[in-house]
């Protein structure tokens, strides 16, 4: 197993080999300092304690001293420094004129030394005792008495001799010593720790840092993180970092999941369906094969959420799924497309075989009785059929012709299958040409927002404005009426709600409409699929300081039935960054009051099939004042729709209505 080590330890070793280094450079600076010391500063000492010695016997030969009192000059010259001894010895032509001595004439024969300096070579030697050998050489002023000797002959040398120990090294070369050791020290302490961090900590951070850009770059959740390190902490950071990518891969790979699955069912979901679907199309056509795909909508499913709650019916939702999927085979895809849709890929499926299948699941749910609480049930549903390559020759055509089918048997009596004739594929050829018109449109940036004002029944003051969808066509513009269900079927409603949105807010801001409600109409499908937070966060943050808010979204009833559970969620957190809710066309539904229980909005709009009549017809009366109430009782605003003049107006001041929208006070415009 290999051993790492801590970074507590690291500085410990790198500390150590730092004071080692330090100290091996501190010996072999003092070695050069001993040797230079000896090599230059006993040089010169020697030379000069040579030169006093030189010096002191040639005054006393001018004077005429005999042998025996320059001898006593050398003498005293000894004493004067204990440690160090001074030696002169004459050369042979010193000697024949004034005769030889015995010292000095062993020294010449005996010492190496002593021989050289006599050939006028100047000596410096020892380790522990500093000798050096001075060489006197014969001058013009030396020859009126060595009559014998020629200018550059060597008269004698003197030999001086004192330990190391008495070398005095001056201050100059003491501090300059020390800030070249000082400098050197910190310069080697400071490389040490950079080569030693940079291997064992830069590095293996550098390769840390390129394996996460890697994993980033390639978007490649399986691939972990190897260190080449001694550190255990950096390998501790490898192990966590790893652990982590783990628990990323994990969520990765479930969040993968939920987005090809239906969360409740955990069938495949539109988009992978229709993933499939081009993929089987491109198959089929490469094999010049038939294939066949179904489309299928529970009948009378919201009688089951009404009568039993929304809990019962996912209950209901997960077992037509195991029916369904219990009775075909393992190649077929089985899809929820939202709410109680399903559609089905029968690959290699001609449409006679088809049916075939399509009856059999039509029996097998009919059959299946289903366990609700203490009761049981048994459900029913439309089957559409369409075959590739008969019905269409692409996504559209078949999603369609499906689609067509499927409303075609819901009208012939429901629990039936049908499959769309000609008459049909002429509607389906109409939608996919309005298809084309609504692509162009989105594309031309000819979708417009226009606005109808809503109004302050009491005081009567502009509150706000309605956003709604148009397309502009010419001279004329297209009212939503006219697009909007195509638009829906064909998936292009979103886009279109983006624009619309996207302008509306631009349009707010440009004009300064910041105390006006805006109100906006957005499919759920777009709530669930948008990203509006961020969009309408944006906008408030270039409004006042104290207007950030402002901003409702309407909600249809029909359309909140098929996830309440999610469309809470997301009403909860838009509200949280002031994003208010509406319920639109409220009370044309049966189930329209529960809503008042799940979804926490701040209007309710008041369906204008009640309001339009209400001064003619006493029921409707009756249902706009109870509506009303119970809005007040839960402590939400109501809107009245389709107030068309002043005698419906006095109506609703008269019950209490908060505020009004219609012709009476306008109709749809641009803003700008």
């Amino acid at each position: 197993m290999k051993a790492y080590t801590t970074y507590k330890r690291l500085i410990a070793k790198t500390v150590i080999i730092s004071l080692v280094t330090s100290l091996a450079v501190a010996f072999l600076y003092g070695v050069y300092i001993k040797q230079r010391a000896i090599d230059e500063l006993a040089r010169v000492d020697a030379r000069k304690t040579s030169r006093m010695a030189f010096e002191a016997l040639y005054s006393a030969m001018e004077k005429g001293w005999s042998k025996e009192e320059l001898d006593a000059i050398i003498l005293r010259l000894n004493k004067v420094e204990p440690n160090m001894r001074i030696n002169a010895y004459r050369s042979p032509i010193v000697a024949e004129l004034f005769g030889e001595r015995k010292q000095d004439q062993d020294a010449r024969n005996h010492d190496p030394f002593v021989a050289k300096a006599m050939q006028g070579e100047e000596i410096l030697t020892g380790d522990e005792e500093i000798r050096y050998l001075y060489p006197i050489v014969v001058k013009q002023e030396c020859l009126s008495c060595h009559t014998n000797a020629r200018l550059g002959d060597i008269n004698g040398v003197i030999d001086v001799r004192f330990p190391v120990a008495n070398l005095k090294i001056s201050l100059t070369t003491m501090v300059n010593s020390f800030i070249v050791f000082f400098v050197l020290f910190t310069v080697l302490i400071f490389a040490i720790l950079y080569f030693r961090l940079n291997a064992l900590l830069v590095q293996p951070l550098k390769q840390f840092i390129g394996m996460i850009q890697e994993i980033i770059n390639k978007n490649d959740m399986g691939k972990r993180v190897s260190l080449k390190t001694k550190i255990l902490e950096v390998k501790n950071i490898e192990s966590y970092v790893n652990r982590m990518l783990d628990s990323i891969q994990d969520y990765y790979e479930k969040l993968q999941h939920l987005s090809d699955r239906d969360y409740l069912t955990g069938l495949y979901n539109r988009r992978k369906f229709e993933e499939f679907l081009s993929y089987e199309i491109k198959r089929s056509l490469r094999h010049n094969q038939k294939f066949t795909i179904l489309m299928i909508d529970l009948d009378n499913f919201k009688y089951v959420n009404d009568t039993y709650g929304h809990a019962a019916g996912d209950l209901v939702l997960k077992e037509v799924t195991e029916i369904f999927g219990s009775n075909l085979r393992n190649a077929d895809i089985l899809a929820r497309l939202g709410g109680d849709e399903f559609a089905v890929i029968l690959p290699q499926t001609a449409f006679e075989e088809g049916f075939a299948v399509v009856e059999k699941l039509r029996s097998k749910l009919e059959s299946t009785a289903i366990s609700l609480m203490v009761d049981q049930i048994t459900l029913t549903a439309s089957f559409g059929i369409a075959e590739y390559p008969e019905q269409g020759e692409n996504i559209e055509a078949l999603l369609t012709g499906s689609d067509l089918a499927m409303y075609k048997a819901k009208r012939s009596g429901k629990n039936t299958i049908a499959r769309a004739d000609q008459s049909d594929q002429e509607m389906a050829t109409e939608i996919q040409k309005k298809g084309e018109f609504l692509r162009r449109a989105i594309d031309e940036d000819r979708v417009e927002p226009f606005v109808q004002p809503i109004y302050d029944v009491m005081s009567g003051e502009l509150f706000g404005y309605e956003v709604l969808a148009r397309i502009r066509e010419g001279d004329r513009y297209m009212a939503a009426g006219q697009f909007i269900e195509v638009a829906e079927r064909l998936g292009m409603a979103c886009r279109i709600d983006d624009i619309i949105l996207s302008k509306g807010l631009k349009t707010r801001e440009e004009l300064g409409l910041w105390e006006k409600k805006f109100f906006f109409n957005l499919s759920t499908n777009s709530l669930f699929n948008g990203n509006y937070v961020e969009l309408i966060e944006s906008h408030y943050s270039r409004s006042p300081q104290q207007l950030k808010e402002g901003i409702t979204i309407e909600i249809l009833e029909r359309e909140a039935i098929h996830n309440v559970k999610a469309l809470m969620e997301i009403i909860e957190e838009m509200q949280g960054v002031g994003i208010s809710f509406a319920l639109d066309d409220f009370g044309s539904g049966f189930s329209s009051f529960v809503y008042l229980k799940y979804f926490d909005t701040e209007y309710i709009k008041i369906d204008g099939e009640f309001v339009k009549n209400i001064t003619v017809n006493d029921k409707d009366r009756i249902f706009v004042k109870h509506i009303n109430g119970i809005a007040q009782e839960f402590g939400k605003k109501t809107i009245a729709e389709y107030v068309e003049d002043e005698e419906t107006l006095n109506v609703l001041k008269e019950i209490g209505v908060d505020y009004a929208q219609g012709y009476h006070f306008g109709k749809p415009h641009p803003l700008v």
